[in-house]
């Protein structure tokens, strides 16, 4: 899926100058849409993406009405993808995806590399997980210098 790029100008995210000077990595920026408190991780894998972890189930999560309100943040001059995560075990983790200008989708291969890539970033996993998303599971490799690979099935009929 190529590699994954982190600088603020890479995303693109546009944050205080103080923040993002010589910083390659942007991890926990924290926002807040609506009356949450969310801590973002910043990944591009060719378009960008905010990774939030959260302590609850994913499927208890108002996506619908902070999703977009994530998309469209200030912050973020072409819209971002933003994923919601909560980790079941170090190898697994379950999350829902909203896709900027699609909304909730079942299941996004960008998205899926972008939170093995942050959640190795921050410790909660190693080279490997397995993503759990509405639409199936997609499993993540990600050694923290190189390619990111993803593993999944492939199918027709929508």
């Amino acid at each position: 899926m190529g590699k994954p790029r982190f600088a603020p100008s890479d995303i693109p995210v546009n944050l205080d100058p103080a923040i993002s000077l010589n910083r390659q990595t942007i991890i926990n920026y924290a926002i807040h849409p609506g009356d949450f408190r969310l801590f973002l991780t910043f990944v591009s894998m060719g378009n960008p993406h905010a990774v939030t972890f959260i302590d609850q189930p994913v499927e208890e999560f108002p996506l619908h009405n902070i999703g977009p309100l994530v998309e469209r943040h200030p912050i973020f001059p072409k819209r971002v993808n933003f994923e919601v995560v909560n980790i079941r075990d170090d190898g697994n983790l379950d999350a829902r995806v909203w896709e900027r200008g699609s909304g909730e989708t079942m299941a996004c291969g960008t998205g899926a590399c972008a939170i093995g890539v942050a959640s190795r970033l921050l410790g909660h996993t190693g080279d490997r997980v397995a993503v759990h998303l509405p639409g199936g599971t997609l499993t993540i490799d990600w050694d923290g210098t190189d390619e990111v690979y993803l593993e999944g099935p492939a199918g027709r009929g929508f």
